[in-house]
């Protein structure tokens, strides 16, 4: 019984099989249903990263949180390229000194069905 593991090479782009009596070797090329598997981490991450910034600058937004506060400035400047296209489209609502920012709900639901739609779209083309 012959039994195989599978190993990744991390400097190209391969799949190496090594049979455990260690006498032959097979290398093949990873399959496109991998790479896509691959490119969907690397985007899942990224949205994700892209959720937390805008949640944190909603939750800084509604807690009232001084504008000039060096935390508040770097979180705004990294959100608002992604922020950008959704500002002023709704008003804001003011709750006790704190800012509901509508905008800003509508930016994290726009960016969720993009994610989705690549999600799909990848899927689709690792069939």
């Amino acid at each position: 019984m012959v039994l195989l593991l599978r190993l990744y090479s991390r400097s190209a782009a391969r799949c190496v099989l090594y049979e455990s009596d260690m006498d032959s070797l097979i290398e093949t090329q990873p399959t496109r249903a991998v790479v896509l598997t691959r490119i969907a981490r690397v985007m899942d991450y990224l949205f994700g990263v892209l959720y937390a910034l805008l949640v944190v600058r909603f939750a800084l937004d509604l807690f009232g949180a001084r504008s000039g506060a060096g935390f508040f400035q770097m979180i705004r400047g990294l959100t608002d390229v992604f922020y950008a296209p959704f500002r002023g489209l709704f008003p804001t609502t003011t709750i006790d000194g704190g800012h509901f920012v509508w905008p800003l709900i509508v930016a994290i639901l726009g960016y969720m069905l993009l994610h989705a739609g690549l999600r799909g779209l990848l899927r689709l083309l690792a069939r």
